[in-house]
């Protein structure tokens, strides 16, 4: 790996800063996201109109079970909302929030600067591309090397004309199974990685197998594992033996759907969304097993009804209520200051 001018710093939307002012860390958020491209119509014509209503009292119930169902939840386009949601976690004494918005899900530079100079937190920027079906048509001839360029481009001299400099390198987005153009835009990624020591973050489609799958090609094609994360693997990973030989690789494991608790999965109805105290189980398992300095911890805010304005948990909600839950189960406050803090702060880390 080529030893990048950020090599030993962490790049926030407002330049390189030293890691250790990074502080307690969200490490897969959306403080603004256009996520229509998950969007399936409600099935019948007496709920189609759902689809095209705000977000309310009277329907958040039925949003929270079917919230990829509703056009406004999907579009979290509010800059004003984000600054006053994105406090709560600050004033909850956060330091940091990764928004790995990448291409494709309307990555928005210059209003994630404001949002952090408004709020005093840290924001870093994600880059490279979502799942396939958010991919532009040259994908298809072009190469990886050339794909790969772009997202150099944005690490070192920023998007556009903007100068806000991508982070991290993801959401990174694979299907189940794999498309032709998401094994380019994952090569392009780690070719990225390897010339500029940024972290990687993977968002990986719902097969128990593929999030080791991924992590192979990753490691066959330069990657570094250490320094690379596979996103969503309560959803993703649920026996522990899959679990135990992901935590193998080395990689970071990030739980970032806290707060998420509705069962019923609409995008994998034949699987299902765990719960908080499901999420603590599977992180004491891996504590028990000895990786917890692969742990990362996030919410995934992607829609708004889990924002507080329209009733939901906000971004203080692992800070407020999860840390109290993991103390009260015996997990020691060293092993939760490692998963908010340190952990982040050394994936963050340019190498």
């Amino acid at each position: 790996m080529a030893t990048s001018p950020i090599a030993g710093k962490a790049m926030t939307v407002l330049g390189p800063v030293d890691p250790g002012t990074l502080g307690p860390a969200m490490t897969h958020e959306h403080l603004l996201i256009d996520f229509r491209v998950v969007f399936q119509p409600p099935e019948g014509a007496s709920q189609a109109g759902l689809a095209l209503e705000k977000l309310s009292l009277e329907n958040l119930g039925w949003i929270r079970h079917n919230w990829n169902s509703s056009l406004d939840n999907l579009m979290l386009l509010d800059e004003e909302v984000a600054i006053s949601e994105a406090r709560h976690f600050f004033n909850a004494g956060g330091g940091t929030i990764v928004d790995v918005t990448s291409n494709g899900l309307g990555r928005d530079p210059l209003a994630l600067a404001r949002i952090s100079r408004a709020t005093g937190l840290n924001v870093v920027m994600g880059g490279g591309h979502y799942v396939g079906a958010t991919h532009p048509p040259e994908f298809e001839s072009a190469s990886a090397e050339e794909i790969a360029e772009e997202i150099i481009r944005d690490i070192e001299d920023g998007v556009g004309n903007t100068g806000v400099r991508t982070g991290i390198i993801g959401e990174v987005g694979v299907s189940a199974p794999w498309t032709e153009t998401e094994r380019k835009t994952v090569q392009a990624a780690v070719i990225a990685q390897v010339q500029t020591g940024a972290p990687v973050l993977i968002h990986p489609g719902r097969d128990e197998a593929l999030p080791l799958q991924i992590l192979e090609a990753v490691a066959e094609w330069g990657g570094e594992l250490s320094h690379t994360v596979m996103g969503h693997i309560e959803r993703t990973i649920y026996s522990r033996d899959a679990l135990k030989r992901l935590a193998e690789t080395g990689a970071f494991l990030n739980f970032d759907l806290f707060g998420h608790d509705s069962s019923y999965y609409p995008l994998a109805p034949h699987s299902y969304m765990p719960n908080d105290a499901q999420r603590l189980d599977q992180i004491m398992f891996l504590i028990d097993q000895g990786h917890i300095d692969q742990v990362l911890l996030a919410h995934d805010v992607c829609s708004k009804h889990r924002l507080k304005q329209y009733g939901g948990h906000g971004w203080d909600h692992i800070i407020a209520r999860v840390v109290p839950q993991m103390l009260a189960r015996g997990i020691s406050r060293g092993h939760i200051d490692q998963m908010l803090i340190d952990n982040p702060r050394r994936m963050l880390t340019f190498a």
